[in-house]
């Protein structure tokens, strides 16, 4: 069937910004878009795509939307479903008991969700052998999902995009008195924030302690809020930073390029990552990014090319390789170039739709 005769069912939370991006690229490739949500959208959607509310939010609208979400599927009768996030969704598509679908894995409904207990395990299992046929947003993540089923069936990679007029450089690396390390990330366990500012201690007490002129330069910005907000900010205090570090707390999608360009070397020190999105944000505005050999990170960096991986946890290591990049500037800047070519042939939102389109169209609900 030509796509543009396809209409597809997109059941997803309005709320975040790559349901919108997804949406709103599709619709321009000829497709009928129907977006079923319990959430609110928080940025435009094209007036092309009809959004669906459903009655319920909250946890308990997973359950309670179910006989709405088969009432309406059933009247649209679609071509094409496309479920996102294997636990809430996942799990009000299962209970809706419509079918077949593609179920789309986003991160914590993989990596978190399965392990808080038994049923949780069994619910994600249930929703994922549901699906007939699954999609990911990294390689990283297809081996974790295969991991839990147990099995090496094919899985569809469907990366997140990036707005490449959006994400661009405004400023050149290293232009500012200050040097300024940073990321943009949920203030949660996950991310590893804790390391970030144990590593740029470190790494400005070794370039104090050495006289080096950038140890009074350095600065730290952390931009995103989460429930760590305080203790992060308490453990910044106990390694003497206030003074030279800065928590933004969370902002909007279209403000996060403004601030990546505030930021000299971008770090992303994750204890679990199921992609890197702020990585290839950060990438396509030309800064250098050190990551942890975590998840779907080293997918997006390539190392010794566009920045460099680096341990997990490892303090000494981040630090090391910060101050490298502070001592030549000549490289950090040919590593930041490189970056933003690397990404863009993989994860511009033009790409990223591509992908998503092809997957889709070997997909056909009947």
């Amino acid at each position: 069937m030509n796509k543009k005769n396809m209409r597809l069912v997109f059941i997803a939370p309005a709320s975040v910004i790559h349901t919108v991006k997804w949406v709103n690229g599709l619709v321009n490739h000829g497709f009928e878009i129907h977006l079923i949500t319990q959430h609110t959208a928080v940025e435009p959607i094209n007036d092309k795509v009809i959004v669906h509310q459903l009655p319920y939010s909250g946890r308990s609208g997973y359950v309670l939307n179910a006989f709405a979400l088969n009432r309406l599927v059933s009247r649209l009768r679609p071509d094409i479903i496309n479920v996102h996030y294997a636990s809430g969704y996942g799990s009000l598509a299962t209970l809706s008991r419509i079918k077949p679908y593609i179920l789309s894995v986003w991160g914590s409904d993989v990596y978190d969700f399965p392990y808080r207990s038994f049923l949780h395990n069994w619910l994600i299992k249930t929703n994922l052998n549901r699906a007939q046929r699954i999609a990911s947003t990294s390689y990283a993540m297809a081996d974790h999902v295969r991991g839990i089923l147990q099995d090496q069936r094919e899985i569809e990679i469907t990366p997140f995009g990036v707005n490449f007029e959006r994400f661009t450089s405004t400023r050149t690396i290293f232009s500012n008195e200050t040097i300024t390390i940073g990321t943009v990330k949920r203030l949660e366990h996950r991310y590893g924030i804790d390391v970030l500012i144990k590593a740029f201690a470190l790494a400005r007490k070794k370039l104090l302690a050495s006289e080096h002129e950038a140890g009074q330069r350095l600065r730290l910005l952390i931009v995103g809020d989460g429930s760590l907000s305080s203790e992060l900010k308490a453990q910044a205090g106990q390694l003497a930073l206030l003074d030279v570090c800065q928590f933004v707390g969370g902002v909007p999608n279209t403000e996060v390029s403004h601030y990546i360009n505030e930021i000299d070397l971008f770090v992303v020190s994750s204890r679990i990552e199921s992609f890197g999105v702020s990585v290839v944000e950060a990438s396509a505005c030309e800064r250098p990014c050190v990551v942890s050999n975590i998840g779907g990170l080293p997918e997006v960096v390539a190392n010794g090319r566009t920045g460099y991986v680096v341990s997990g946890e490892s303090v000494e290591e981040f630090a090391d390789t910060i101050i490298s990049l502070i001592n030549d500037p000549s490289l950090a800047k040919e590593q930041g170039q490189c970056a933003r070519a690397f990404v863009s042939s993989k994860y511009s939102e033009q790409a990223t739709t591509a992908t998503m389109v092809k997957m889709l169209q070997g997909e056909s609900h009947s």
